[in-house]
């Protein structure tokens, strides 16, 4: 498919979200939590587990999706008492807030002077929570009862969804700054892989002092409840959720030449209109290699003024 500006987009409804020798290669962190979950058709490859619910509130095609009550889980590393700035990590597919923060949280905590590091849990479980040994969590869980072959309304889908969750993500922000005392400019959302579309709208749209992209902002798998499993991808014009009007948040992108799950002109049109820094990782896929992590760290010590 092509969006209204002429950029390449991911392959629609597509490939691109499978491709299982790509996906081997994945790192622990958000990589290897869809690895093997799709085939070259972009079809999930595994159904819901029994006795699984499609979301928090076990309603297949529900329409309380996505679920916007409490976070499952929110983990806090760092300075917890009058930290001077804040540093959220959203996790992503079928990731949780353990496994994102698990290496890095602490790193960052260490590394960041009075930085309180935040990290938290979609309450919505993925669709293939419950297999063996797994426990996965869904930012975007979808109720899935579109027309999945009209690529137009799964974009307004996504957007529905993506934006229900934005303002849900927002409210508690704008708790945990007040919360703490402190104002959007000591703010700065990180996201990982589907973590980093929340990341990058919502810090956006509560015009904070920055966003890091890492593995991002990558498209989306479209569910169906009929088929009870993904059936195709694409990018979902998350530039349509940005704020129509200037903002000065700070954007760090941080991303391999050769993901396929981050459609680099859609991307690079999205944040055309900031401050961005480019990190290209030449030859990387959507790996998480650790030198992204202090890439993001580098950044986010100049972003903070240390």
């Amino acid at each position: 498919g092509v969006c209204p500006q002429g950029c390449k987009a991911l392959v629609s409804q597509a490939a691109l979200w499978a491709d299982p020798l790509l996906c081997s290669t994945m790192a622990k962190r958000t990589g290897a939590a869809i690895r093997g979950k799709f085939n070259k058709a972009g079809r999930s490859t595994t159904k819901r587990a029994a006795g699984t619910a499609a979301g928090a509130n076990g309603h297949r095609g529900s329409r309380n999706l996505p679920s916007l009550g409490r976070m499952g889980r929110t983990l806090t590393f760092g300075k917890r008492t009058k930290p001077s700035c804040i540093v959220v990590m959203f996790h992503g597919l079928n990731d949780s807030a353990e496994c994102c923060s698990e290496g890095v949280a602490q790193r960052w905590a260490d590394g960041l002077k009075g930085c309180l590091v935040v990290v938290p849990q979609s309450p919505d479980r993925s669709i293939w929570s419950g297999e063996p040994g797994t426990l996965g969590y869904d930012w975007l869980r979808q109720r899935g009862v579109h027309d999945t072959s009209d690529n137009e309304a799964n974009i307004r889908e996504l957007q529905r969804v993506a934006l229900a969750r934005a303002r849900h993500v927002e409210a508690w922000i704008r708790d945990l700054l007040k919360k703490h005392g402190l104002k959007k400019d000591k703010l700065i959302l990180t996201g990982f892989s589907q973590g980093s579309i929340l990341a990058a709208v919502c810090a956006a749209r509560l015009n904070a002092l920055g966003a890091v992209a890492c593995g991002g902002v990558t498209g989306q798998p479209v569910y169906s409840a009929e088929e009870d499993g993904y059936v195709g991808g694409g990018w979902m014009r998350w530039e349509d959720l940005l704020p129509q009007t200037p903002v000065a948040t700070r954007f760090c992108a941080v991303n391999g030449t050769k993901d396929c799950f981050v459609p680099r002109r859609n991307l690079e049109h999205m944040l055309s209109a900031f401050d961005c820094h480019w990190h290209w990782d030449r030859g990387v896929g959507h790996d998480f290699p650790d030198k992204w992590y202090e890439v993001a760290l580098k950044w986010m010590k100049q972003a903070f003024g240390q």
